[in-house]
């Protein structure tokens, strides 16, 4: 019996001693950052700029790896391929969302370990100028008397699928009007060929500083067009955030998920990437732990359900 329990206590004593190692060890070859998107686009950039502060803290070299095609699909998918060590990561944003919905991808949402939540980015209603409305309840006032057209990038994009939640929550059905990317449909407002448009700050910056162009209400804050109202200020149940983050393959270890996220805590107070992402039009936002958690699941859940209903029609 009592070489029993010494086998026992032992074998816990070794198990101790291997995840003290590991978590000491980690990483000790370098990391890949799987960016499933082209080089030079927003999300390659944010990449770069994260993983020179992320390289010193980690005292570990980080490699950028875009994996391109499918709207995002083909990297995520590839990242999924891989162990779950915490060596290869790849950057989580609506997109994964978006992909599931519409029927594009057979992962799921739990099939990642979700690290960090970097940075975010609000979603903001823009209109083209006109005297008949102002401002958010003056837009919202017309648009439920009679249909307004509103732009947004890309079919089955998460601004499109944002563009539907928050006319839902605003209480109108707007005419929906796809373009190729965020110029496009800007061009269109400014044109004066629909009434708005739903996209990110920095689709929208230079548009908005002609004043051509009014913004009237976002889910939440951005440095980019602070005075711009809330809709949750205004009654309005619509508060998500596009955002990018950190996700490894499922089932990573407790020790490896801390040690990233001690090292992601240091690399994003670093001064250089903080200006880049200011300069991307990202807001320095992060997230870890059960406030992480609960981000991806009001995220998820949204967007998810709404863009089933899309892929449907």
């Amino acid at each position: 019996m009592k070489n029993i329990v010494k086998t026992a206590v032992g074998a816990v004593l070794m198990a101790s001693v291997s995840t003290v190692a590991l978590a000491e060890t980690f990483p000790n070859k370098p990391i890949t950052i799987v960016v499933p998107y082209g080089a030079g686009g927003s999300t390659d950039n944010f990449v770069r700029a994260l993983a020179g502060p992320l390289q010193k803290a980690f005292d570990n070299d980080v490699v950028v790896k875009n994996v391109s095609g499918g709207g995002g699909a083909v990297g995520t998918m590839q990242t999924l391929t891989h162990e779950a060590d915490g060596y290869t990561v790849t950057i989580p944003n609506n997109a994964f969302y978006t992909l599931q919905g519409m029927g594009n991808v057979t992962f799921e949402t739990n099939d990642f370990d979700y690290i960090a939540r970097i940075v975010t980015e609000p979603y903001v209603l823009t209109i083209a100028t006109k005297p008949e409305w102002s401002d958010l309840d003056s837009f919202v006032v017309s648009a439920r008397e009679k249909p307004v057209t509103l732009g947004f990038a890309g079919v089955g994009s998460s601004t499109h699928i944002m563009t539907m939640a928050i006319s839902q929550a605003l209480g109108f059905e707007p005419k929906l009007i796809p373009f190729d990317g965020d110029a496009a449909a800007v061009a269109a407002a400014l044109g004066g060929h629909i009434d708005g448009v739903v996209l990110s700050p920095s689709g929208v910056a230079s548009a908005l500083d002609k004043g051509d162009l009014t913004a009237i209400g976002a889910t939440g804050i951005s440095e980019l067009m602070p005075d711009v109202a809330l809709f949750s200020d205004k009654g309005y149940d619509i508060n998500t955030l596009q955002y990018r983050g950190i996700a490894s393959p499922a089932g990573l270890s407790a020790e490896v998920k801390d040690a990233w996220v001690q090292a992601l805590k240091v690399a994003v107070q670093d001064a250089d990437f903080q200006t880049a992402a200011h300069n991307l039009g990202l807001d320095v936002n992060p997230a870890y732990g059960t406030e992480l958690d609960e981000f991806i699941e009001d995220g998820s859940g949204l967007i998810i359900a709404i863009t089933k209903t899309v892929a449907s029609k």
